[in-house]
C-alpha cells in the first residue's frame, strides 16, 4: 500500500491498536549501525514469517523510505521482485512511503495487481527529508544509517538528522549531505554566516569539535581564554595554529561591535586569516593621510602593531614606499626600522606636517632650543637650530658654511667657561655623574622635553671642551668624581664613528638614519636617571660629556692639502703639530693642529657617520645637565586666559603658584629670563617686553635654576581686546 505521511502515521497507529499483528522493520536487517540494510536477510525474514513471527499477519516498515533513498530504478526493480515473493502461509502488508510513483507504475504494468496486491492511499504525498553529516563531523546527536531508518519507521519526524557515511546520489527524497565542518557549524549555530574561506577545514573541524564539547561559541572562547583584550595582539595572531586562528575567528564574530576602527576595517576587508595578518600591517598604505578618518585609523593601527617584531615591520616599510608623497604619514615611531625610515624620508622629501605625531622624539630634537644667560646665546640658538635641520635634511647650506668658516677664525667658544670648571662647582654629595661620550648641545631641546615628561626638574649649563676634542684630553671632570658615583655611556660615541655602532657613511647609506639610535640612547639615559631619582638613590643626576661631534663635517667632504700621519679615529680633524702649514681655519693647542672648519687632513681614515676632534661649535660646546625630582605638589599656571600686547611695553602676565617658595620664579622666553615680582605669597607679575604682537607663544617657567613647567602665553592686540570687551557686554 502506497501512502503519504499523514496516512502512514494514521494506519500505523490503527494497526498497532488492532493487535495480533507482527511488525517487521527493515532497520533490523542492518549488519552494523552505519550500513545499509541487508535485503537478503530481509528476504529470509519474510520467507520464515509464518514460522518465526508471532502472527501470520505481518506489516513491513521502512522499505519504502529506503527504496526512495536508493532511487527510482532500484525501487522499481526491488518492488517488482517482492510483489511476487512466495511467503508461505503468512500475509504481509508493505506500508510504503516515498515510492507512490513507482508503485503506480507497477499497477499500470499489470492491471491484475490493482485491488489484489496493490492499493493506493488517498493522499500519497511525502515531504520527508534527510540531513546527513559524516560521522567524523559528528554534527547530530544520532549516528548511523540504521538509526535513520528507525526514525523513518516511527513516522513522527518530517526531517531526519543523523551522522552517516552512507551516500544516496539518486535519492527521490531531499537529502542534504554536510561534507565539511563549516557546513556543519552553519547548521548547528543559528544565524551563523561567516564564509568557509576564513579558515581551513582543519580549523573548522577543530572548532566543530569544540562546539560539540562546550555547546556554545561563548563557552568555546571562554575555555580558550579568548576575549576582546587587544593588549597582546601580536602574540595572539602570530603563528598558524588553531588558537591563533580562533582569536581571528572571535574577532570576525564580534567585528560589528569592534571599537578599534582600523581593526574593524581590516576585518571587514579580509576573507581569510593570512590575508588578515598582511592587511593589519599594510592596509594603512591605501588610505590618504588627508582622509577625514585617517588620524583615528592611524592611531588605532599604531596600538595594534606596537608589539610586531622588526622583521615584520621591515616588510611593511618596504611595501609602504610605493607612494613617496604618502609613505611617511603611515610610519610610526614604534620600531627602530620605522624611525630610521622616517629620517631617510625626511632627508629626501623634507619635514612633513604632523611630525610631532609621527615621530615625537625627532620633533623634540628639531625644536628650537634657546640658550640662556650668555653673551653668545643668540648665536648659539641660531647656529644649532640650523645645524640640526641640516643634519636631518642631509644638506649643507652655503650661508651656514660661511658662518662656520667665520666662526673658525673668531673662535667665539672661548667666551664660554670650560666644562671642567662648571662640573667642579657641583658638590658630589648625593649626586651621580653620567658621562655620555660625544653628547653635544644639539640634543638639549630633546633632553629637556624628555626630562619634563619624566617629571624631572632640569637645570642646563653649557661649557667648552679642551682642544682637540678627543676623549684623552677631556675626561678630567670624570676622573676626579667619586668612583662609586659615576658611570660612562659609550654607545652614543660608538654609534657616531665606531664600526661596532652599526652605521657607516657610504653611497648606499647617505642619510642620517643613525640619529634614530642616538635619540634612543639618550632617551634611555633619561629613563635611568628618572628611575634612580625616583628610588631616591641620588638627589641629583648630572649628565655631562667630553666633547660633541659633527655630522656636517662628514657631509662637507673637504680635504686639506697636507698629508699627515693621522691614521686614528678622528678622521683627520686634528693632527700632531708640524712646521710650515698655512691653515686659516686651524688652531694649535696641546701639541695638535685642530681644524675649526669642516675640513680634514689627507691620509686620515674616513669618518663613519659623524666625527670629532676638531673645533667646530658642535664638537667643542658640551652640556652639563642637572636633573632632580620635580616637586609635583607645586602647581604653576597663568591667571589670565589672554593678555594685552602693547608694541611699546609688551605684555604683563600674572603667575599663580599654589605654595610659598623660597627661590625666585622667572619666565624664559626665547633664551631671555624675566624675573617675577611678588604680588602676594601666591601671585607674581612678570613683564615681557619682547612680546609685542597678538598670538600664542611658548615659554618656560623656572624656579631658581630648575625648569619646572612649560606655559603658552596668548596675547591679543589692543583692537582685539576692545572687540572682546565689547562682545562681553552682550
Amino acid at each position: 500500500m502506497a501512502v503519504g505521511d499523514d496516512e502512514y502515521r494514521f494506519l500505523k497507529t490503527k494497526l498497532v491498536e488492532a493487535g495480533d499483528i507482527a511488525f517487521v522493520r527493515l532497520s533490523s536487517c542492518s549488519r552494523s549501525i552505519d550500513k545499509k540494510p541487508d535485503l537478503d536477510k530481509f528476504r529470509e525474514i519474510l520467507r520464515m514469517a509464518d514460522v518465526d513471527c508471532d502472527s501470520n499477519r505481518v506489516v513491513v516498515l521502512g522499505l519504502g523510505e529506503y527504496l526512495a533513498l536508493e532511487g527510482s530504478a532500484f525501487a522499481k526493480k526491488t518492488l517488482n521482485e517482492f510483489i511476487s515473493f512466495n511467503l508461505g502461509s503468512a500475509h504481509v502488508l508493505f506500508l510504503l512511503r516515498g515510492v507512490s510513483v513507482q508503485v503506480r507504475e507497477l499497477m499500470h504494468s499489470d492491471l491484475r495487481y490493482s485491488g489484489r496486491q496493490i492499493e493506493m492511499g488517498n493522499d500519497t504525498v511525502s515531504s520527508l527529508s534527510f540531513m546527513f553529516s559524516t560521522i567524523d563531523l559528528g554534527m547530530y546527536d544520532d549516528t548511523g544509517f540504521k538509526k535513520a531508518l528507525e526514525i523513518a519507521e516511527e513516522g513522527e519526524l518530517d526531517t531526519i538528522c543523523v551522522n552517516t557515511n552512507m551516500t544516496f546520489p539518486n535519492a527521490l527524497y531531499q537529502v542534504q549531505l554536510l561534507k565539511n565542518p563549516h557546513e556543519a557549524i552553519c547548521k548547528k549555530i543559528k544565524g551563523f554566516e561567516l564564509p568557509r574561506s576564513l579558515g581551513s577545514d582543519e580549523y573548522w573541524e577543530e572548532l566543530l569539535n569544540d562546539i560539540n564539547k562546550y555547546k556554545t561559541l561563548k563557552l568555546v572562547f571562554e575555555n580558550h581564554k579568548i576575549d576582546e583584550n587587544l593588549g597582546e595582539f601580536y602574540q595572539r595572531i602570530a603563528g598558524s595554529q588553531y588558537k591563533q586562528w580562533l582569536f581571528y575567528f572571535f574577532l570576525m564574530v564580534n567585528r560589528k561591535s569592534q571599537g578599534n576602527t582600523y581593526l574593524k576595517m581590516v576585518l571587514e576587508s579580509s576573507n581569510d586569516f593570512e590575508v588578515f595578518k598582511k592587511n593589519i600591517l599594510n592596509a594603512i598604505t591605501g588610505i590618504s593621510h588627508d582622509s577625514p578618518d585617517f588620524l583615528r585609523l592611524y592611531e588605532d593601527r599604531k596600538r595594534l602593531v606596537s608589539q610586531f617584531p622588526d622583521a615584520d615591520i621591515a616588510v611593511f616599510v618596504s611595501n609602504n614606499r610605493i607612494n613617496p608623497q604618502e609613505s611617511i604619514f603611515k610610519l610610526t615611531d614604534n620600531t627602530l626600522v620605522e624611525r630610521e625610515e622616517i629620517i631617510a624620508d625626511i632627508a629626501q622629501h623634507g619635514i612633513p606636517d604632523g611630525l610631532e605625531r609621527i615621530y615625537p622624539a625627532l620633533a623634540m630634537y628639531l625644536k628650537k632650543y634657546y640658550f640662556q644667560s650668555d653673551s653668545i646665546r643668540d648665536l648659539l640658538t641660531k647656529y644649532f637650530d640650523e645645524y640640526k635641520h641640516q643634519k636631518v635634511l642631509n644638506v649643507l647650506y652655503p650661508d651656514f658654511l660661511e658662518m662656520v668658516d667665520d666662526l673658525a677664525i673668531k673662535r667665539v667658544y672661548n667666551r664660554l667657561r670650560t666644562r671642567d670648571e662648571i662640573v667642579a662647582e657641583i658638590k658630589p654629595e648625593g649626586a651621580f655623574l653620567r658621562w655620555v661620550d660625544a653628547l653635544g648641545v644639539e640634543y638639549l631641546s630633546f633632553i629637556v622635553e624628555k626630562a619634563q615628561q619624566r617629571g624631572l626638574a632640569v637645570s642646563v649649563s653649557v661649557g667648552r671642551s679642551s682642544l682637540p676634542t678627543i676623549t684623552g684630553l677631556n675626561k678630567h671632570f670624570y676622573d676626579t668624581w667619586p668612583e662609586e658615583q659615576r658611570s660612562k655611556v659609550e654607545a652614543l660615541d660608538d654609534t657616531k664613528h665606531k664600526e661596532r655602532g652599526g652605521y657607516k657613511y657610504s653611497a648606499s647609506n647617505q642619510f642620517p638614519i643613525h640619529l634614530a639610535k642616538e635619540l634612543d640612547i639618550i632617551s634611555s639615559v633619561i629613563d635611568e636617571a628618572a628611575t634612580d631619582l625616583g628610588l631616591r638613590v641620588y638627589d641629583r643626576y648630572i649628565i655631562a660629556s667630553d666633547h660633541g661631534a659633527s655630522r656636517l663635517a662628514v657631509l662637507r667632504k673637504k680635504e686639506e692639502k697636507y698629508n699627515t700621519d693621522t691614521q686614528g679615529e678622528h678622521s683627520g680633524r686634528c693632527c700632531k703639530v708640524f712646521d710650515g702649514y698655512e691653515l686659516p681655519f686651524a688652531t694649535e693647542e696641546n701639541g695638535y693642529i685642530v681644524l675649526a672648519d669642516y675640513g680634514r687632513f689627507r691620509g686620515s681614515r674616513m669618518a663613519n657617520v659623524e666625527v670629532h676632534g676638531g673645533a667646530s661649535l658642535e664638537e667643542v660646546i658640551v652640556p652639563i645637565i642637572t636633573l632632580s625630582l620635580r616637586d609635583t605638589s607645586i602647581v604653576v599656571q597663568m591667571v589670565e586666559s589672554s593678555v594685552k600686547a602693547d608694541y611699546k611695553t609688551g605684555v604683563s602676565i600674572t603667575l599663580y603658584i599654589n605654595k610659598s617658595i623660597s627661590q625666585p620664579i622667572s619666565i624664559d622666553y626665547k633664551g631671555k629670563k624675566y624675573e617675577g615680582v611678588a604680588i602676594d605669597s601666591n601671585h607674581f607679575r612678570v613683564d615681557i617686553p619682547e612680546i609685542t604682537r597678538a598670538g600664542s607663544v611658548p615659554a618656560d617657567v623656572y624656579l631658581g635654576k630648575d625648569l619646572i613647567t612649560h606655559i603658552t602665553i596668548k596675547s591679543v592686540g589692543k583692537s582685539g581686546s576692545m572687540n572682546s570687551d565689547f562682545e562681553n557686554l552682550f
